[in-house]
């Protein structure tokens, strides 16, 4: 009898639906799909039990009339007594069964309404307006219809003016090449000088040997001198000696004896004058030994000496102002390279992209004539890609900033992705520099934004749809948040 029961409930499961879901088929409110899609899936259930029961009914009974299965049953219950309890037990088990299917596949639609899920959602990205830094002429445009990656490089959008004024570049330049002379005729006129100071020195050691010489010379005429009166100045004291001798006695006159003494007194007054010219010629000697020439007709140094010394000073000084010169060429060279950068930022300019991206709007042509600060360009940024979601109220008030979230992409077997929500403007105007306003989805007004980690990497897939999960306060989908989620938050 039971088997009859679990039968008329799923012919029941067989007529079309009530009026009251009929006219819910109409209504497009999220209660009314998810409605519709219990409905489809308990009737997708109670079917496959209907064909159970048909199953069993034809296994057990097999009769063609089915108001007659109720009474072969029971003549087979009564033909055979030993059976029943075990036919009993049989029908249970499959009844069970399939009780257990209706809910086990009614469980996943019943979980997918209660779970919060956006009412609509897309991949967004921001918008950058490329704007030029210049006044000039546009002369490499990128093509609109290609994107770009971190790999494949960034396009060109090159603008040069060659109306730019170089003149303090020119003037700079012109002093450098001025200072870049003068230290060539420093270098060139201290070189001269260096080979003649050479010169002088080689002259000037000639000299001094020369004078050495010279001056030993003159210290052995001196010794020979002196030699010479210390021998006349021996001999008249001994002839003094004997003229004193002979005065006693009075053999000699008074007059003999005077000249004796003179002579003896003009030869100890030779040797003393022979002993001073001596040690003057050795003090000059010493002198001349240790680079000092003392004489008459010159100062302590020879003219040749002198004329090093001038020169040394010279020289001196030319490498003074050689260094002086270097020094500002070196701090005009910084200035000149400062310059020519500033002026090529003036003349020749490559506007700058994010590292992946797709034109969006192109605003100008190859050959145009630009102001500074006019928009160029609008472009996508590709490297942060995002996910502007719309939910319905009861949801919006369930999500917080940090709650982890996924996006499924709506194609057939599209790819989950693990994100993070990262602002949540509810009715508010949310930021107006993404591609797809927010305001655009009309479902609900409450919005959220879902920074997700790994969809650009597919390239710049802007406006695909999907469904994107919110997981409960305090739990995590994904393992971790994506990584420029902080970035984006507002």
């Amino acid at each position: 009898m039971t088997v009859i029961a679990v039968s008329k409930v799923a012919d029941q499961s067989q007529p079309a639906a009530p009026a009251e879901v009929e006219r819910a088929a109409g209504d497009d409110t999220p209660f009314a799909r998810d409605a519709r899609t219990l409905q489809v899936a308990l009737e997708r259930n109670l079917r496959s039990v209907h064909d159970l029961v048909e199953d069993l009914r034809n296994s057990e009974a097999p009769t063609s009339d089915p108001l007659k299965l109720p009474e072969a049953v029971e003549a087979k219950a009564a033909a055979k007594p030993a059976a029943t309890k075990t036919s009993t037990s049989s029908r249970w088990l499959k009844i069970a069964l399939g009780v257990a299917l209706v809910v086990g596949l009614g469980w996943s639609p019943l979980k997918s309404m209660l779970a919060a899920t956006s009412a609509e959602a897309v991949i967004n990205a921001r918008v950058i307006t490329i704007r030029s830094p210049i006044e000039g002429t546009v002369d490499t445009a990128p093509d609109v219809r290609n994107s770009w990656s971190a790999q494949t490089g960034a396009p060109l959008l090159h603008i040069v003016d060659e109306q730019a004024n170089p003149a303090h570049l020119d003037d700079l330049r012109r002093q450098f090449g001025a200072l870049e002379d003068q230290a060539r005729s420093l270098a060139s006129q201290s070189a001269l000088d260096a080979n003649a100071l050479l010169a002088l020195a080689v002259q000037v050691e000639r000299f001094r040997h020369g004078r050495l010489d010279q001056l030993n010379a003159r210290v052995k005429a001196s010794e020979a001198d002196l030699a010479a009166a210390s021998a006349r100045a021996t001999q008249s004291a001994s002839a003094r000696k004997r003229s004193d001798e002979l005065r006693k006695s009075g053999v000699t006159s008074a007059a003999e004896s005077d000249k004796v003494q003179s002579d003896w007194i003009a030869a100890t007054n030779a040797e003393a004058g022979a002993a001073r010219r001596l040690e003057e010629v050795s003090i000059e000697r010493d002198a001349a030994a240790n680079g000092v020439f003392i004489g008459d007709s010159y100062n302590d140094t020879p003219n040749s000496s002198q004329r090093a010394d001038e020169l040394r000073l010279r020289i001196g000084e030319l490498d003074a102002q050689i260094v002086a010169t270097r020094s500002q060429m070196k701090r005009l060279s910084s200035e000149i390279l400062t310059e020519e950068m500033r002026f090529h930022d003036r003349s020749d300019v490559l506007a700058a992209f994010p590292a992946s991206g797709r034109v969006w709007e192109m605003l100008t042509a190859r050959g145009e004539h630009v102001a500074r600060g006019q928009d160029l360009m609008r472009v996508l940024d590709c490297a942060n890609p995002i996910v502007s979601a719309n939910v319905d109220e009861n949801v919006y008030d369930r999500l917080e900033l940090g709650g982890a979230a996924t996006f499924q992409l709506a194609q057939s077997g599209g790819k989950t992705y693990r994100g993070v929500v990262v602002n949540l403007t509810g009715p508010a105007g949310a930021p107006a520099n993404f591609a797809i306003p927010p305001a655009a989805m009309r479902t609900s007004g409450f919005f959220a934004t879902v920074a997700i980690d790994g969809i650009g990497d597919s390239g710049c897939e802007v406006g695909r749809t999907g469904t994107v999960t919110f997981a409960p306060r305090g739990k995590e989908i994904g393992p971790a948040p994506p990584s420029g989620a902080a970035e984006l938050r507002p």
